[in-house]
């Protein structure tokens, strides 16, 4: 009896480590396969990221060349600014000045005539 529980012991372990070196294989064709997998990944991502750094670098350039042209742009929109004001303080200043006094002389005549024109009035109603 203590010969056939041996064999049956043994049998088992024999069938254990079979189905444990099956598991084994089918696990290393599975790591195998990923690996060729993650060798095609990246294989194909190498050249990828070197076009991306080489458009990466393009794009850092040509935005190096807009700021450039939004910083004179700026300083022409702040020449420009300083222009309009200087231009409008050198045609306000006299007009004003001119149209200040064309009122005043106006009012002025404006009041001399307006005095004696009642006096006009009642002379050429009476006559």
């Amino acid at each position: 009896m203590g010969g056939v529980a041996a064999l049956i012991c043994a049998a088992s372990f024999a069938l254990f480590m079979l189905s444990l070196a099956a598991v084994a294989w089918k696990l290393s064709r599975t790591m195998a396969v990923t690996s060729r997998i993650l060798d095609d990944i990246r294989r194909e991502t190498l050249p990828l990221l070197g076009k991306l750094q080489t458009t990466m670098d393009h794009v850092n350039r040509e935005m190096e060349y807009v700021d450039g042209v939004l910083e004179t742009v700026g300083s022409l929109a702040s020449r420009l600014d300083s222009m309009t004001s200087a231009a409008q303080q050198l045609v306000t200043s006299p007009l004003v000045r001119f149209l200040s006094l064309g009122i005043g002389a106006r009012k002025a005549l404006g009041k001399r005539t307006r005095a004696e024109s009642p006096g006009e009035r009642e002379g050429s109603v009476e006559s």
